[in-house]
């Protein structure tokens, strides 16, 4: 327990909710997903840093359609890995998986600043993509085949908070290095290296099986249509944010510390609060708690609009990242909510299969919306996602009761 008054309080309560059932399931979570969580931390910190340095090497160098088009082939890439995870992950396992594809990405990044040309930086970013998405079906499958759902919203809360972590981390390292030469490239390359240690480190503990092929799409949207609709957009939201937040910091006027500042508290705000999310729809229900995360982020959008200073566009950026990184794991665990245990492990690589597909559309079709609008499309792009995604939530929801009250 947290000791301390009101603040100590409620931490302990947020981590410990439930607290017979979490104190006995601890030892088993901990051995469970400690490997692949603090691998989590180095895979999102390299690709936090990656991320950041292609989207401002690229403006310098293509049109703002290009950069859509060059960031959205890494969601291509993304939606190959949960279709293949299955073969892959059977033949070789979870742990050679995760350590051959964060090598490859590491490598990846390394030669991708030598060749400045579009095609190439396509083929990088596809490659890119596909490694870490298996990534992370190999690492999504591991958490949810050990978690029960009393402790499914704050487990994968963590899991969550410290992907922000690693990216938020990721934005103090671009203030460090910059991003005019090849130091950052290297730099995110060994963050991908360095992300294989805790799974060598765990070889010998075996997750509990290995992932089926993708659980079909048109199951998740039968069995849980507002989980899924709200994975998808929360994709779209999330890449819109991450691949095109730089560029768009960069144009309004920030130097490389301002994108980093920019950035930074667009996850820090979304890292501070996936625990406290995951807490609340575990004790209020997750329908209301996803409602709530696309209705501010929505205002969160058009006050960046109307915003013009630099500190309301960090506010904007703060509250936007708060209300548009905790969305995933709340729809991940509603899914998981309403699908057999059996099914949990399918049904991890055919969430990451839709967050792909929902952002495969961000990037491009923001890199249009500000070539035509200008910098402005950025935050009205995101208003209106978030704003068409509380409307289709929003009746999914009466929906859903509707067949509950019917049945």
């Amino acid at each position: 327990m947290i000791p301390g008054g009101f603040p100590g309080r409620f931490i302990d309560s947020v981590l410990n909710g439930d607290r017979d059932c979490v104190v006995k399931n601890l030892r088993t979570v901990i051995a469970t997903v400690w490997a692949v969580i603090t691998c989590t931390l180095f895979i999102q910190a390299g690709n936090g840093l990656q991320t950041d340095i292609i989207g401002l090497r690229a403006d310098t160098a293509f049109s703002s359609g290009m950069v859509g088009l060059m960031m959205a082939s890494y969601y291509a890439g993304y939606c190959i890995g949960p279709l293949l995870g299955h073969a892959i992950i059977s033949r070789i396992g979870h742990a050679s998986s995760i350590i051959l594809c964060v090598l490859l990405a590491a490598g990846v990044i390394a030669i991708q600043p030598l060749v400045l040309t579009v095609p190439a930086w396509i083929g990088f970013r596809v490659v890119s993509g596909f490694a870490l998405s298996l990534c992370y079906v190999a690492i999504e499958s591991w958490i949810q085949g050990g978690v029960t759902n009393v402790l499914r919203g704050r487990v994968f809360g963590l899991y969550m908070f410290v992907q922000i972590a690693g990216m938020t981390f990721a934005q103090g390292l671009l203030n460090l290095c910059g991003a005019k030469n090849y130091g950052p490239f290297a730099l995110a390359a060994v963050l991908f290296a360095i992300a294989a240690v805790p799974i060598l480190a765990a070889r010998d503990f075996r997750p509990p099986e290995v992932p089926p092929r993708p659980l079909k799409l048109s199951k998740l949207f039968h069995h849980a249509p507002l989980g899924a609709f709200a994975t998808v957009f929360s994709g779209l939201s999330w890449a819109i944010l991450f691949s095109f937040g730089p560029v768009y910091a960069k144009r309004v006027g920030f130097d490389v510390s301002g994108v980093g500042l920019f950035m930074g508290l667009a996850m820090a705000a979304g890292g501070m609060l996936q625990l406290p999310i995951g807490w609340l729809s575990d004790k209020v229900g997750r329908r209301g708690v996803i409602e709530l995360l696309f209705g501010v982020g929505c205002l969160a959008g058009l006050f960046g609009v109307s915003a013009h200073s630099s500190a309301a566009i960090l506010a904007a950026a703060a509250l936007e990242g708060a209300c548009v990184f905790p969305i995933y794991a709340v729809a991940a665990a509603h899914v998981n909510d309403s699908i057999s245990q059996s099914a949990r492990i399918a049904a991890a690589a055919g969430l990451v299969l839709l967050f792909g597909m929902g952002s495969l559309l961000g990037p491009a079709v923001c890199g249009w919306i500000m070539s035509a609008f200008g910098s402005d499309g950025f935050f009205a792009l995101l208003a209106a996602t978030m704003a068409l995604g509380l409307l289709t939530t929003v009746y999914l929801h009466r929906s859903e009761e509707t067949a509950v009250r019917i049945t």
